[in-house]
């Protein structure tokens, strides 16, 4: 387990880690006005698939979820030692499947200190989860 500043977390990877080399991006904000920033230090948008994750998504077995895209993780946060990154999209915070940044957001705040809380997300369009907990 991590600690910092009185934040834990830790990180478990549910698929094979390694994603093939990214010719673009495989999600974009739908509305950078959006964006919104969450308590574990992360600001986060409604997640769009683009062009580039439709012409993979067969050939390279990937998957395309709604969700909330990551655009920024703070130093130090809770976020960026459980190894959130930008680029990674949201799609079920405690077991509660999120469609956009507002149920993402609600969700996400909504972590204690009282249990772990698994936070699924997708990075180069693989599943991964860490699960999280504030002190």
């Amino acid at each position: 387990m991590f600690g910092l500043r009185l934040l834990t977390a830790v990180a478990i990877l549910s698929s094979a880690p390694g994603t093939t080399a990214q010719s673009g991006a495989l999600y974009s904000c739908v509305d950078t006005q959006t964006a919104r920033p969450v308590e574990i230090g992360i600001t986060i948008c409604n997640a769009s698939p683009t062009e580039a994750l439709a012409a993979r998504l067969e050939d390279d077995n990937l998957q395309r979820r709604s969700g909330a895209l990551i655009t920024d993780v703070s130093a130090g946060s809770l976020a960026q030692i459980a190894g959130l990154a930008p680029g990674d999209v949201i799609y079920r915070v405690g077991g509660v499947d999120v469609e956009d940044e507002v149920e993402a957001s609600t969700q996400l705040d909504q972590i204690g200190d009282d249990a772990d809380t698994v936070v699924n997300f997708l990075r180069g369009g693989r599943p991964y989860r860490v699960k999280l907990r504030q002190r």
